[in-house]
This record gives structure tokens, C-alpha cells and sequence, in this order.
């Protein structure tokens, strides 16, 4: 009885916060599990924030949902023979919301700043090989790098152009302007972000004129909210019980594929216990990940092995593997010197329930090997806030998205320098590998064989212990047509201006 009135009370708080957004066919509501953290692409490194930004704003070159690369606001591109010139040839017509054209300079704007030491771009490091840009035309500009980077292109696909005459505005963060399909209106932070159709869209005037985001954490009440016509579609952060219900109900679409990311438990190597790689190897046995997605996730993703998805050339079968094991873990506490009640470890998370479960999963495991684990679960923003920009926290549980080359999914996280090393991990052999390995050929038999070594290495000493292999999962209303669940989730609303809403 508790139980019904439970449900009851949510589904009353979700209409009634809602504040009844439109369901109308000129309004398409999109879920969203956590709020956006800013809409500066130059800045931000979340997915949710991602989600928003690329509806607004657009790169040179994106991927389509089979992960090809494609024209965007470049309509060619190309490298010269030495491979040291990257070549574009800009789409011509293009306007930012404000109506102002947009030009190479805008283009030449973005990557000088995020290039520019004094600004806080927290991704330049995957461009820092490019020594200048330089204009040729209005409609051409052309990238020059000291030394060939294979996976450049990649990364400029997710960097969206900034406007040179906004850019440097004190809100932009909060109020951009782009070029993409839709603008912004409005943003009520922890509740949505309103948007409408720009009709001087380069692509075509958006189909359904105003785009609302709403942000609903907890993800059985954004289930509630979209069975009550609440929300009309949302990809990621399924409620996994209900998907055999969902999946075959008539009224509902489920879509799901292979995503490109992967959950994790991130150690702090530097503080205490956790500076053994043994410690860190016993943790990684008390994973117990294909309990976890069996019966955590109900089926949806695969166990975690590595950082390189199992989909990509680059994967390494052979790595170290970390069965469940409580018993060999106590083994490699023994090893280190540690008995029953010696470790007491701090371990965060966000407002995911996923996550939420698996950290009280951990926390028992732990117990059954005699670590005592303290959870805290905090808010997105103050969460990413603490694990980006502190080292107050012991463990955590965190993930990565968009894993489409190895580059991506190793130099940020495991280089000594990475921008995204939030473990403090550092190893020269890895260090050398991955600097190394941007300057092959990313179809060589050599580029398999660097990044399956740094694999190997980095799987051993156990940085991350790898949870699992995200699936991507899209659910929508049966009136919701031409959209496809994306493998990178924070390309999943790029062609929102597509959609047709048939209510």
C-alpha cells in the first residue's frame, strides 16, 4: 500500500513541477537524467551539457548515428601528403542566431582560444599538437601541426564553432548563440532549458518549432513523466526492470545499440592504501560485473574489460582480467599488509541510481573482504566539481562516453598529464605510448600494437576498475518520428530539426 501511494506522490510531483510543458505537436520535450553544467563547448566535458550544446551549436565535421564522419559547418576537408595541413572548406550562407555571418574567423576564434593557455579550456591537450591556424578565405582555413596527430580530425568533430563576436562575453556560458538549429530562450537551471526554431537554419527550418530539455534525475520519476505524456522521448538512464514492459508496449519505441563509453570505479592512486597497486587489484576482484548487468542493469551493456570499447580495431582481448572474487582479493590485501578494518575508503557518486546501486554493491562487497566503504552521493554539478577540480574523495564511480578512437579513451585519462587523470595515475612506458601512438597510422598493425600494450599496462595497474560496456538506449512516444538512438549520447539531439511530432 506504501508502495502505491509512493508512486501516486511522484507521478502528482512530476505533473505538477512539470508546469504541464506543452505535449502540443509544435513542442518536442526531451528527457534529461542531470542538468547541463554550461553550454560553452570550449569549457564543458559532460555529456548532459553536450546534449544541449549541440542543438544550439555546430562543428566543422560530426558523426552521424553510424559513427561516420560528416559536414557540418565544413562542407571538405583533407591532409596534406606530409599529413601535417588539415584542410577545410567552409559551408557559405551560414548565420549565427544573431543574423551576423560566419566565417573562418570564427573557426580560427575557437581553437586559438581553447589553444591559449591563459583561458581554461580543460580539453587542449587533444589539440595541442596544432601549431597554427591560418586563414586562407572567409569559406577556407587551414590547421598546422608540428608533428602528424592521426586522431585530430575526431576531436575537432566535437569541439562546436564559438562566435568571435560573442565569445568572450562574461555569459556566454549561461546565454551562447550558435548556428545550429534551434537557439535559446530560456534556462531555469534543475528544471529545463527552452528553445526555438532558428528559421534561417542552413539545414532547413526545424520541423517541430520549439525544443524544451527537462531535467528529472531520479529516473523512475522521468519514466512516470513520460508514460504520463510528460516528456516525449529521452535516451539513457532507462529504469532496466521496466524494459521487457516497455519493449512491448504498443503505445512505446524502444531503441538500443552499442554505445561508446563505459562505467567505471576511479581510484585516488596517491592517497593511502590506494598507492598499491595490489589494493587496487583487490578492489577491482570485488567488481562483480556480469552480476551487475544481469541483474543490475537487466541485460543492458556488457562486462567491462578495458578503456577501448570491444567494437574498435584497437581492443585488446588479452588484457588482465579481475573475476569476482572476494577471496582473491583478501589474498592481495594480505600481500600488502592489510588485514580486516586496516582500509577505510570514501567513496562519491552522483544522483544516477545505476550507479547508486552499484556503489551499495561495492560498499557490501568491500565488507565481505574487511574494507569498510563510505558512500556519499552528491548532486551532478557539485559531484563533477569535486572529482575535476579536487582530490577529496578516495573512490568514485563515474563514466565516459563518445570512446570512438584510442586516443580519446586513454591520453586524457591515463597520460601523467591528461586533462581528465583524475586518479593521478602516472606511468612513463604509458606516458611514451600514447604520444607515440597519435603520430602513426591509426590502420596500422603498429598503432594495434602500441594501444594494446598501453591497454595491458593500464589494465594491470588498475587506475580504473572497468564496470561496464554501455549500451545505448532510446525510448520515445509512438507519434515521435524520424530519430535514431545515437551511439554517442551527446550526439543524440544534433538532428532534433528532423523530428516530426505526429499528436
Amino acid at each position: 500500500m506504501r508502495r502505491k501511494f509512493g508512486l501516486m506522490l511522484i507521478l502528482v510531483l512530476v505533473l505538477g513541477l512539470s508546469g504541464m510543458v506543452s505535449a502540443s505537436s509544435d513542442t518536442l520535450v526531451i528527457g534529461s537524467g542531470a542538468e547541463a553544467i554550461g553550454l560553452d563547448p570550449r569549457l564543458e566535458t559532460d555529456v548532459p551539457s553536450f546534449e544541449r550544446i549541440n542543438v544550439i551549436m555546430e562543428p566543422l565535421v560530426k558523426f552521424d548515428v553510424d559513427m561516420n564522419l560528416v559536414p557540418a559547418l565544413a562542407i571538405d576537408w583533407g591532409f596534406s601528403d606530409d599529413s601535417l595541413t588539415l584542410t577545410f572548406k567552409l559551408r557559405e550562407g551560414v548565420t549565427w542566431h544573431d543574423g551576423q555571418p560566419f566565417t573562418a574567423a570564427d573557426v580560427k576564434y575557437t581553437f586559438d582560444w581553447v589553444l591559449d593557455a591563459a583561458n581554461a579550456a580543460p580539453n587542449r591537450g587533444l589539440y595541442a599538437d596544432v601549431d597554427e591556424i591560418r586563414i586562407i578565405s572567409d569559406h577556407e582555413i587551414s590547421f598546422h601541426l608540428g608533428k602528424p596527430y592521426s586522431f585530430l580530425l575526431n576531436n575537432i568533430a566535437r569541439m562546436p564553432i564559438t562566435p568571435k563576436h560573442h565569445g568572450d562575453r562574461a555569459d556566454f556560458r549561461q546565454k551562447p548563440i550558435g548556428t545550429g538549429p534551434y537557439e535559446l530562450v530560456s534556462w531555469t537551471r534543475d528544471d529545463r532549458i527552452v528553445l526555438k526554431a532558428n528559421n534561417s537554419y542552413w539545414g532547413g527550418k526545424p520541423i517541430i518549432p520549439n525544443l524544451v530539455f527537462r531535467t528529472i534525475p531520479e529516473d523512475s520519476t522521468r519514466l512516470l513523466a513520460f508514460e504520463a505524456g510528460e516528456i516525449d522521448i529521452y535516451q539513457g538512464g532507462m529504469v532496466p526492470r521496466e524494459l521487457p514492459r516497455l519493449e512491448a508496449d504498443e503505445r512505446f519505441v524502444v531503441q538500443r545499440t552499442p554505445g561508446t563509453g563505459y562505467n567505471y570505479l576511479g581510484f585516488n592512486t596517491m592517497v593511502g592504501a590506494l598507492s598499491d597497486v595490489r589494493v587496487r587489484q583487490a578492489m577491482s576482484h570485488l567488481i562483480d560485473r556480469e552480476g551487475i548487468v544481469s541483474q543490475v542493469l537487466n541485460g543492458i551493456g556488457t562486462p567491462g574489460i578495458g578503456p577501448i570499447p570491444e567494437a574498435l580495431p584497437w581492443f585488446n582481448p588479452n588484457v588482465m582480467r579481475y573475476p569476482y572474487s572476494v577471496e582473491r582479493a583478501k589474498e592481495l590485501l594480505a600481500e600488502a599488509g592489510y588485514g580486516p578494518g586496516d582500509i577505510k575508503l570514501r567513496l562519491y557518486t552522483n544522483e544516477n541510481p545505476v550507479r547508486m546501486r552499484i556503489a551499495e554493491i561495492l560498499q557490501f562487497e568491500a565488507q565481505k573482504a574487511g574494507i569498510e566503504v563510505e558512500v556519499t552521493i552528491e548532486e551532478w554539478g557539485a559531484y563533477l566539481t569535486r572529482i575535476q577540480e579536487t582530490d577529496d574523495y578516495d573512490i568514485f564511480i563515474l563514466g565516459w562516453a563518445g570512446q570512438l578512437d584510442p586516443d580519446r579513451a586513454m591520453i586524457r585519462q591515463f597520460h601523467t598529464n591528461g586533462a581528465n587523470n583524475y586518479g593521478k595515475y602516472s606511468n612513463e612506458r604509458v606516458d611514451y605510448l600514447l604520444d607515440y601512438g597519435r603520430t602513426i597510422a591509426p590502420d596500422s598493425q603498429e598503432s594495434i600494437e602500441v594501444y594494446g600494450e598501453a591497454q595491458e599496462i593500464v589494465v594491470r595497474e588498475v587506475p580504473y576498475g572497468f564496470i561496464n560496456y554501455a549500451e545505448e538506449v532510446g525510448l520515445h512516444h509512438k507519434y515521435i518520428k524520424n530519430w535514431t538512438v545515437h551511439p554517442y549520447s551527446a550526439g543524440s539531439w544534433q538532428d532534433a530539426y528532423l523530428m516530426v511530432k505526429e499528436k
